[in-house]
């Protein structure tokens, strides 16, 4: 990624789908935050909130464990969509509403570490986990990227919280 890039920090939980807070700022100031609730009945739903608790999307997640559905600014499409097999075998890929197609690729060097790719050799993005002081207080990890798109960006981090959730449970 030799373009300029934006930093997205990862704090609070160092858990992919409750009481991680991301932080940064591109263009404009960045703040996402993913919150899980299991109620009574087992149900599981992941709430995506960005800036002063705006809901963006919520994920359901079956009584399994295993994804469910998302609504995402009013659409609806199963989990499975955000991490379908990509390129590779370490890829997952996930297309945008608009038809523009990225994929997640693990870094087989760095245990827990991605990096997002518009296209054969176009890498945008790089996830890394790294326990760090930061400007926004101590992070787990964070996120480098190269665009400037609200959708983009938020497909891409719900893509990377079911791949690394998928990833730790060895799915």
């Amino acid at each position: 990624m030799d373009s300029p890039y934006f930093n997205l920090f990862f704090t609070g939980r160092d858990d992919p789908r409750d009481g991680c807070i991301m932080i940064g700022e591109d263009t404009k100031p960045i703040y996402y935050q993913f919150d899980t609730y299991r109620d009574y009945a087992g149900h599981t739903r992941t709430t995506v909130f960005h800036g002063n608790r705006t809901i963006l999307a919520t994920l359901e997640w079956n009584i399994d464990g295993s994804p469910g559905v998302a609504s995402i600014g009013g659409r609806q499409i199963h989990l499975s969509r955000l991490v379908m097999a990509g390129s590779t075998r370490d890829a997952r890929m996930f297309f945008l509403p608009d038809g523009r197609r990225y994929e997640w690729r693990r870094c087989s060097n760095e245990p827990g570490s991605y990096e997002l790719f518009a296209g054969p050799g176009t890498r945008i993005a790089n996830y890394r986990r790294c326990p760090q002081p930061t400007p926004v207080g101590p992070s787990h990890g964070y996120i480098q990227y190269t665009f400037d798109d609200d959708v983009l960006l938020l497909y891409s981090l719900l893509a990377l919280s079911l791949n690394r959730c998928m990833d730790s449970q060895a799915v």
